[in-house]
């Protein structure tokens, strides 16, 4: 199984990867990439996460992770990380699915 990240997606992990840089870019960089290891590690289970509430469609799903949410869909032969963002007041009826 194939996973991919929208451009929103690897937005977010890069805007997350410049704010730790700020004090230290190799943890930076190290904090990224094993990010992106688990979650692509645990997308080859795709139907780990819970189905998500707000899009109500068993292929759009979400799973938790160091204190983010990472929503994906399922496709045949690949996975699409749709938005990574942090645990706070965020409007997720304004993704596209």
């Amino acid at each position: 199984m194939i996973v991919k990240f929208t451009a929103d997606a690897k937005a977010f992990l890069f805007k997350n990867r410049d704010f730790i840089a700020k004090d230290n870019l190799t943890q930076a960089n190290a904090y990224t990439a094993s990010l992106i290891k688990r979650v692509v590690s645990m997308l080859q289970f795709p139907n780990i996460g819970k189905i998500n509430a707000v899009f109500d469609d068993e292929s759009i799903r979400e799973i938790a992770l160091d204190g983010m949410k990472i929503i994906y869909k399922i496709y045949p032969n690949s996975i699409v990380v749709l938005m990574v963002y942090r645990y706070i007041n965020f409007d997720e009826s304004q993704l596209e699915s």
